[in-house]
């Protein structure tokens, strides 16, 4: 989920990717908006989008995608779009209401939906019950809005949020946004709705009317960049200005549902910097550049340096150590950067070279001097236990390298276990055992004991995630019996047994 590009990689919506969270248990709605918010949209139209996170205002507000979503439905004429999100702190009201305007979710015209990661099943069907709407779209009745389901998630499967949706956005957004609000506009109800999308099958799927979803779709590089519309210091990351620098990844690392393996080649694209630099507002006290693989833009340093030198903070989403460069990195820091955080991934050279991470313990010791060197003070490194052939050995071995790193600067590290999905070159693979998990992460944590921090990500969570990501339509089917019975592991393992995921 962390103003430090740390946040940026641990926020699953934010970097698209590969960490995932934890899932949110029976949480509330928050009725109303903060009162620092930049950016917020008020817009008096005929047709009204509510568009649900399935994760607390601060995280949801740290999503470009559903920033970019707010923004763009709300230049559609005749369409208005207004947010809603879960909260821990406060209680709900009834009916389930927007941030903006306090309208009833259940009266609008549309409610969407963006799911980042496999246990925002759950987020979604505690809102779509705030709201008074049954989880099951055949359970809804004809009058009710019309569900509409996209997000990250479904590049994993779009058929896990099937059976909540009426309609799934399939792949990224920005190619049928424009249609599709154009078609909530021109509606007056569920049925004319999807009357007016049957058979526009370019990255719309109606799951109740066709068996199997179209291929995801991909914005053109003159589609992007997406940027957001609103900054907030209750937001996770900060006041920071959210707009994207790249889309995708040309990496290819076996594991990721990004990578040009799973997605085919191509699918990487940077913005040009200008076009960036011109669309930050004036007032904008931070930027955050978002992307899969940030530093990979061809003009990184000069984008990170024309920002910093307007006296703004800057936050990128992502940093690979064989990309780092004593420029780049002293610009960050003067931009506001204190933590350096890092993918390591695998857990040795040889593991990195088999999920083709492309880089190696030498780079990351060469990136902790860069940061050293410059004034940093942590390195944060994220990484994986549980790949493919992995043994103890493996373990030693990352060991031995953060024993090495700690000489140089201090070092923290998180670390989970390898969830194969669906779409990827690991997708065949069986998650390692849970008992394996543990018994890794307990051997690590003794090898680095009193010399770097070690914050694993809970294992069980994880197992959660990887039986979800392969259960095709079942998963929201358990997601469903989960969440009547308390959201809990033991309530979500239950569920994954019945529904035989």
């Amino acid at each position: 989920m962390r103003v430090t590009n740390s946040f940026f990689r641990g926020v699953c919506a934010y970097t698209e990717g590969e960490m995932g969270r934890s899932p949110i248990k029976k949480h509330h709605v928050r009725p109303s908006l903060p009162v620092d918010e930049r950016g917020t949209i008020f817009r008096q139209s005929g047709s009204l989008v509510a568009l649900g996170y399935p994760a607390p205002y601060r995280v949801g507000a740290s999503s470009l995608g559903v920033q970019t979503v707010y923004r763009e439905l709300n230049g559609i004429p005749g369409l208005a779009c207004e947010r809603f999100f879960l909260n821990t702190a406060t209680a709900a009201p009834r009916p389930l209401v927007t941030l903006e305007t306090a309208h009833p979710i259940s009266r609008c015209s549309a409610i969407a939906f963006s799911a980042a990661c496999e246990t925002d099943l759950g987020g979604i069907i505690e809102l779509l019950d705030a709201a008074g709407l049954a989880a099951l779209r055949d359970d809804r009745a004809g009058g009710t809005p019309p569900v509409i389901i996209g997000g990250p998630l479904t590049y994993v499967d779009p058929r896990l949020v099937a059976p909540l949706a009426d309609v799934v956005v399939v792949g990224e957004a920005e190619p049928v946004l424009a249609r599709l609000g154009r078609a909530i506009a021109g509606t007056r109800d569920k049925a004319e709705l999807l009357e007016a999308l049957a058979g526009d099958t370019a990255g719309i799927w109606l799951p109740g009317e066709y068996p199997s979803p179209p291929r995801a779709t991909h914005a053109s590089v003159e589609q992007l960049p997406a940027i957001a519309a609103t900054w907030s210091s209750e937001a996770e990351l900060k006041n920071l200005f959210l707009i994207e620098a790249t889309r995708g990844c040309k990496r290819g690392c076996a594991f990721c549902v990004m990578s040009a393996r799973a997605h085919g080649a191509g699918c990487f694209r940077a913005i040009d910097a200008d076009r960036i630099l011109s669309a930050i507002p004036a007032d904008a006290p931070g930027v955050g550049l978002v992307g899969a693989a940030v530093t990979d833009h061809p003009q990184i340093e000069a984008l990170v340096e024309a920002i910093v030198d307007t006296g703004r903070r800057v936050s990128l989403s992502s940093i690979r150590a064989d990309r780092l460069t004593e420029q780049l990195t002293r610009t960050l820091k003067r931009g506001g950067l204190r933590t350096l955080t890092l993918a390591a991934d695998g857990t040795s050279d040889h593991l990195r070279r088999q999920i083709h991470k492309g880089i190696d313990g030498t780079n990351l010791i060469e990136a902790a001097h860069l940061a050293a060197k410059v004034g940093l003070k942590r390195l944060k490194l994220y990484a994986m236990v549980g790949l493919p052939s992995e043994t103890d050995e493996d373990i030693n071995e990352f060991a031995t390298l953060l024993r090495e790193l700690c000489q140089t600067i201090t070092i923290s590290v998180a670390v989970q276990a390898l969830v194969p999905k669906p779409g990827t070159p690991l997708a065949d693979q069986e998650m390692a055992p849970l008992r394996t998990i543990k018994q890794r992460l307990e051997l690590l944590k003794k090898l680095i004991a009193g010399r770097a921090r070690l914050t694993p990500t809970s294992p069980r969570w994880s197992w959660v995630d990887w039986k979800l990501a392969h259960g095709g339509e079942r998963a929201a089917l358990a997601a469903i019996q989960a969440h009547r019975q308390g959201g809990t592991f033991s309530a979500w393992r239950k569920a994954i047994e019945a529904f035989e995921l």
